[in-house]
């Protein structure tokens, strides 16, 4: 059985891996109070009752949450990724309420959830890179190739083909996403946001030919 020492001893390390770390100073007050907690005990089974008492197990964990998340969340705003630092700001507000072990892992688990819907809505509008943007550069070859009268009417209708293709994708996801999020509609405007234009390796002048060319395609302003 361990003893009294043991446990203090065991309580002494959980502090000290966390002392003088700037990531973890929520953490290190919550295995401090732990190990002052267990340091005033003159037998082992005085510690239950403290634990119980100030509530310690409780705040250690969410000590921990708040460390994790603040991080996150610095790391998120740092590369402007909007989206993703809804969870941990969300987390942030409403982790100090859990009062037992299994508020903590549900209302984690419950924002998680949400956030990872926003964010898989939201890379819907990588597509527009992913699938459109090679469509859209075949249909501006094929609009000012030179080519002999006899095969122009086989060209515009490959033309039309490939622009026919491109507003039956964005139909298909509009209606596709939707069972993500209500009304779901691409939004040209969001290709602009930092998370996503950083992922378009050309200049601003030809994304937004790009942009207007689509729009034009589908038939929006």
């Amino acid at each position: 059985m361990s003893t009294l020492e043991e446990y203090q001893a065991y309580y002494k390390t959980r502090m000290e891996r966390f002392e003088n770390n700037p990531l973890y100073p929520n953490s290190y007050q919550s295995e401090k109070a732990l190990y002052d907690a267990i340091a005033s005990c003159s037998e082992l089974e005085d510690f239950k009752g403290k634990l119980e008492s100030g509530n310690l197990n409780i705040k250690n964990a969410i000590a921990l949450i708040k460390d994790k998340y603040i991080a996150r969340l610095a790391h998120f705003k740092e590369l402007k990724e909007d989206i993703r630092a809804l969870g941990p700001e969300r987390v942030l507000s409403k982790i100090d309420q859990a009062a037992t072990d299994l508020e903590v892992v549900n209302m984690v688990s419950d924002i998680e959830v949400a956030n990872g819907i926003e964010i898989a809505v939201d890379e819907f509008t990588d597509t527009f890179y992913t699938s459109t943007w090679k469509v859209l550069e075949d249909i501006e070859v094929y609009e000012k190739a030179e080519i002999p009268d006899q095969y122009k009417a086989e060209f515009q209708s490959s033309i039309d083909e490939m622009k026919k293709s491109i507003r039956d994708r964005y139909q298909q996801e509009e209606e596709n996403n939707t069972a993500w999020k209500a009304g779901w509609k691409f939004d040209f405007d969001l290709i602009w946001e930092e998370r996503h234009r950083r992922k378009i390796p050309f200049k601003d002048d030809m994304l937004t030919k790009r942009i207007n060319q689509a729009k034009q395609i589908k038939g929006v302003s």
